[in-house]
């Protein structure tokens, strides 16, 4: 349908939008096991890094050499900066409780009404609807990190838009839990409620 306002149209129904699902390969280490090193002939340390293919059912795997010294936690967050998604990925529930164990930061979608009310236990609020008025909230999130974003359930898509959005704003490891709060809240999972 062409219009006035948009010469190419404006769909009356907001257009499905899909994710590429994360294998569970990302999954059978905790995050930060991600890197496993030893040593070659030479005596160099060789680091070895999984990173996200174009497709995600494969990875490849890229090598690193640091010649002759053992890798310095410095050294490794150096190394993890090279892992990077193509897009954001989904997650099912089990490998979003994974990534919480392991310290990642998980961001509520929805919105702050709903935040204020209950919400998975450490996670911050950037609803996607009011982005602007919450966008000072990423200085709590590093680039180079991962991060899990979540809203209601499958019939949301807060987190797909905001995880859209993060990844195009430079933000390297986007996960979006597909299954939301509901699924997390039925699995009786850490959460936080308002006192009220």
């Amino acid at each position: 349908m062409i219009n006035y306002f948009n010469p190419e149209g404006i769909p009356l129904i907001r257009e499905k939008v899909e994710l590429k699902w994360a294998p569970d390969s990302l999954f059978n280490n905790a995050i930060e096991d991600t890197i496993s090193t030893k040593a070659d002939s030479s005596g160099s340390v060789i680091a070895k890094i999984e990173k996200q293919a174009e497709q995600t059912t494969s990875h490849q795997e890229d090598i690193v050499k640091v010649e002759n010294h053992p890798l310095t936690e410095k050294s490794k967050e150096e190394i993890k900066e090279v892992i990077a998604f193509k897009e954001p990925q989904a997650i099912t529930l089990e490998q979003a409780y994974k990534l919480y164990e392991n310290g990642v930061k998980f961001v509520d979608a929805r919105d702050e009404a709903d935040f204020i009310v209950s919400h998975i236990t450490n996670s911050i609020n950037i609803p996607f609807d009011d982005f602007d008025n919450h966008k000072q909230k990423l200085e709590l999130l590093s680039k180079e990190k991962p991060m899990v974003i979540y809203c209601g359930g499958t019939d949301c898509d807060l987190s797909i838009l905001l995880g859209n959005l993060l990844f195009e704003q430079g933000y390297k490891q986007v996960y979006v839990f597909f299954g939301g709060w509901n699924e997390w809240l039925e699995a009786n999972y850490p959460i936080e409620k308002s006192a009220e």
